[in-house]
């Protein structure tokens, strides 16, 4: 592209071999059309509304924010004319920007959490497209707050005042979060993580989760909703179940014969049988029976250890605790911040760079 004289690469790597990028050129090749056209039908529903500026710029235009750990005025005097440009903010060969409070009201206002929620969904599902990833995982991280702060929970394992982020990534790739209280229990957030993979027609092999999600019902529930194998830590003294065995797995389908229970019919169909007619539990014993017996399951779990590298790499990049943030935008900004870390993954998805997760470094 070529505005008032002065050329503007058309590659991503003609960027990134320059000493020095600015965000906004990163941002200059990321596609999400189709994210800012569901905002326009979902957000803007008065029809005789005029888009002064374009949704996907503003879009654009809060990652530079979080990345930049500005305030939103300051994120707007920040940039240079070359990086407006790249946002395309421009119209008639006039640069026009919004003012910062135009971009306060678009994200909490217009968007808010249900909207920011919203197009999260829809980045993890490009994500998943995109990537040839098979294996999920599932761990919190703490959003650390002020050691004075009056709303946030003192969590005596990290020792600080804090919230919770609960983040699913897919390989190395965050696809969904949720966020709770800093003493809110891990497990009761994963039945939120797998609706949320159900809607994104994730395509896994393994989901993997570390000993405070081990319950029977969440082996189950990831294995019939997700189709994947449970890979979630037992305890050392973990015993094999009886009533998850073979030969009481048939006792029960034999037992509700009149519902449909065929003691012939393959494993996985007398599970699917079993988990419908209630007996979630029982499926889940099989399944961590399972686990238990496979030599290969540790090998499977050590995988789990991208998670931390991972959310250190978003705590690098962009602002994600709740430190000099009200406690009722706390989920908002948190959200955020995280959909802003999706956006530059995606940005490496669409442009096939080679190297996961290198963005920042460039900056």
């Amino acid at each position: 592209m070529i505005y008032k004289g002065v050329l503007f690469e058309d590659s991503l790597d003609n960027y990134l071999s320059r000493e020095s990028t600015s965000i906004c050129q990163f941002l200059y090749f990321l596609c999400i059309d189709d994210i800012a056209k569901h905002v326009e039908r979902t957000f803007y529903t008065n029809k005789s509304w005029h888009f002064k500026y374009s949704v996907s710029s503003m879009i654009k235009l809060f990652v530079v924010k979080c990345f930049r750990n500005l305030s939103y005025d300051k994120t707007i005097s920040s940039l240079t004319e070359e990086e407006a440009i790249l946002l395309s903010f421009f119209d008639d060969d006039q640069i026009k920007l919004p003012s910062g409070g135009t971009l306060h009201h678009f994200v909490k206002y217009r968007l808010g959490e249900y909207g920011v929620n919203e197009i999260m969904l829809m980045l993890g599902e490009k994500i998943l497209k995109l990537s040839s990833e098979k294996e999920a995982k599932i761990d919190s991280t703490p959003l650390e707050a002020s050691r004075y702060d009056k709303h946030a929970d003192y969590n005596p394992h990290y020792a600080c005042k804090m919230d919770k982020a609960h983040i699913t990534m897919v390989g190395t790739y965050p696809v969904f979060m949720t966020h709770t209280k800093g003493l809110a229990g891990d497990s009761p957030e994963l039945i939120n993580h797998i609706e949320a993979l159900k809607m994104m027609n994730a395509d896994l092999e393994f989901y993997s989760a570390d000993g405070g999600y081990d319950s029977f019902l969440n082996h189950s529930d990831i294995w019939y909703h997700l189709n994947a194998k449970p890979i979630i830590s037992y305890a050392s003294d973990a015993v094999i179940n009886q009533e998850g065995e073979e030969e009481r797995i048939n006792h029960w389908v034999n037992k509700k014969w009149k519902l449909g229970g065929d003691i012939h019919a393959p494993m996985d169909n007398k599970l699917k049988f079993l988990y419908k007619i209630g007996r979630t539990e029982q499926v889940g014993m099989y399944l961590r029976n399972q686990n238990i017996r496979d030599e290969a399951f540790e090998e499977q779990y050590k995988k789990r250890a991208e998670c931390e590298k991972t959310h250190g790499h978003i705590k690098g990049t962009v602002k994600f605790d709740i430190r000099r943030i009200r406690n009722v935008s706390r989920k908002l900004y948190s959200l955020l911040s995280f959909v802003a870390y999706q956006l530059m993954v995606l940005i490496e998805l669409q442009n096939k760079i080679g190297e996961k997760n290198s963005f920042g470094r460039y900056f």
